[in-house]
């Protein structure tokens, strides 16, 4: 058995961070119900690139799931959501504060109806500050938590960090609620200060200095010849995090400049020097070539690769980082557990409303009473 097999998973959210908090349970075997605006659904389904129609981002986050159309500002698409929380164990929504409670789907309105639900809330501020209101997208948490500021020039980033964090710590509160539930429990998420809370380094280094870090102030932050990028002949870069004496040791002498093992430590002068002389020597190869030379010396420096060499690595293809559903090839969790964490096969992103007669028979709902509903637009 998977480890959430049998627990039932109610998701109204949209967009990242609740698809991806739920994509984690669905991975451990969890049933997945997706609530979707009758429509239009969530609108990951249309996040470009698309191929065939489909969002290979849709595809990922939301494979192993459910989905059933479902208006909740209709009477009848209430009384449907009603009844299909009183089945399930786990609600998670990720609107606005206040907005749960105008649909009459509040944790203490939740809980009269399923007493032992564990109920998660996503926002951006969490539930109660000034700035709870406010709209925003992970460019927005990024900037507000401190992210951004890091370079002399703020980049649009590449990852949806605000996002992904916000969305582990809901599966973590949730899964910490399943494991000692003996009543309802309320999980508070604030998608900034999920990013803030994994500010460790950069957060202490202010801490302790009373300076925000920058570039090239510290250790981790490039003031160092040992934790570095090097440019290589052919534009592209190796990163270099030879810290241990014995990385460093390694790498100076596969190098061929054994005599800068003394000088890891040094003044800024020397350090900087240090750095200018292995700045010369990689830029007189290839970094495929250096990478090659390295990556099996213990010298802690690897070849800085694109997304797309990444996913077609050995490596990620011998750790199953990309999995098919029979629709999609999708990115896969790197989790693996003995026993599997979930045992039944991998299915495809669900079609808006696809499951919705299933599911609507499941409870006790007649196919008369679902065609009406639909043809009401109660339901989709």
């Amino acid at each position: 058995m998977g480890f959430l097999d049998g627990v039932r998973v109610v998701d109204a959210t949209r967009l990242l961070p609740g698809g991806f908090c739920t994509m984690i349970l669905s991975d451990m075997g969890a049933e997945v119900i997706k609530v979707e605006q009758p429509g239009l659904g969530d609108y990951m389904r249309a996040t470009p690139p698309t191929k065939d129609g489909r969002s290979p981002v849709h595809a990922t986050v939301n494979r192993n799931k459910k989905s059933i159309g479902i208006d909740l500002k209709s009477a009848e698409g209430k009384a449907v959501m009603r009844r299909l929380l009183r089945t399930a164990d786990v609600f998670v929504e990720g609107f606005r504060p206040g907005a749960m409670t105008r649909l009459g789907l509040s944790f203490p309105q939740v809980k009269r109806v399923s007493p032992k639900i564990v109920y998660c809330s996503i926002s951006t501020y969490g539930q109660d500050i000034r700035l709870s209101s406010m709209p925003g997208h992970d460019i927005n948490f990024q900037a507000m938590a401190g992210t951004l500021a890091y370079s002399t020039r703020a980049e649009v980033p590449l990852l949806q960090l605000g996002d992904l964090a916000s969305g582990m710590y809901a599966a973590l509160g949730i899964l910490g609620a399943l494991a000692g539930r003996r009543r309802p429990v309320f999980v508070d998420v604030p998608i900034v200060g999920s990013l803030i809370s994994w500010m460790v380094l950069p957060a202490s280094v202010y801490l302790a200095t009373g300076r925000a870090p920058t570039e090239g102030n510290s250790l981790i932050f490039g003031s160092t010849p040992y934790y570095n990028l090097y440019r290589t002949s052919d534009g592209r870069y190796m990163a270099v995090a030879a810290i241990e004496p014995a990385f460093w040791r390694n790498l100076v002498a596969s190098l061929g400049v054994p005599e800068l093992e003394q000088m890891r430590f040094g003044t800024e002068e020397e350090r900087g020097r240090v750095a200018s002389e292995l700045g010369r020597i990689f830029a007189t190869r290839t970094r495929d070539e250096w990478a090659k030379l390295l990556m099996d010396r213990d010298t802690c420096a690897t070849p800085v690769l694109t997304v797309e060499e990444a996913l077609a690595s050995d490596w990620a293809k011998s750790l199953g980082m990309l999995a098919g559903t029979g629709r999609d090839d999708v990115l896969n969790g790197p989790v693996r557990t003995v026993p599997a964490m979930r045992t039944k096969p991998f299915t495809a992103a669900p079609d808006l409303g696809g499951d919705t007669d299933s599911i609507m028979k499941s409870l006790g709902y007649s196919r008369a009473v679902t065609q009406r509903l639909k043809s009401k637009g109660a339901v989709q």
